[in-house]
């Protein structure tokens, strides 16, 4: 008798979510990386630190990208599974440096979005680590 219970791979919600940050992650990679002033109006990049800190952030970006890639492409959840527990923290922690320099904005909320439903996704991705060990 087989159990019914079984769950083989990701879920199809959480590998629909997936490649929902797979799209953003590499549309924020071009952004940060060659247009900040699409995301940011503002931003000057006159000096090397800021054209360092919007590369740089949009090579992390992409390294993110390619995890969650290959982890949905494997269909690893627990590859998966650890990938997005480090984007709970780097969502995390951009909330807590926007709250430093910013306050409250409407970023702080969309990360904050973002970062629950990513812990969906980890929660998810732990029961089916849990029935299938």
């Amino acid at each position: 008798m087989t159990n019914q219970n079984l769950i083989i791979g990701i879920p199809t919600p959480v590998k629909i979510f997936t490649w929902i940050l797979i799209c953003a992650g590499s549309f924020f990679f071009y952004v940060y990386t060659f247009k900040p002033v699409i995301s940011f109006p503002n931003a000057t990049l006159d000096t090397y630190s800021a054209k360092m800190g919007f590369a740089s952030t949009g090579v992390r970006i992409l390294g993110s990208v390619l995890a969650l890639l290959i982890s949905v492409l494997a269909n690893n959840p627990r590859w998966l599974f650890i990938t997005l527990i480090s984007r709970v923290f780097i969502e995390l922690g951009d909330v807590v440096v926007g709250l430093i320099l910013d306050g409250v904005t409407a970023n702080s909320f969309a990360l904050i979005a973002l970062a629950s439903a990513e812990i969906w996704t980890v929660w998810r991705l732990w029961k089916v680590i849990k029935i299938n060990p």
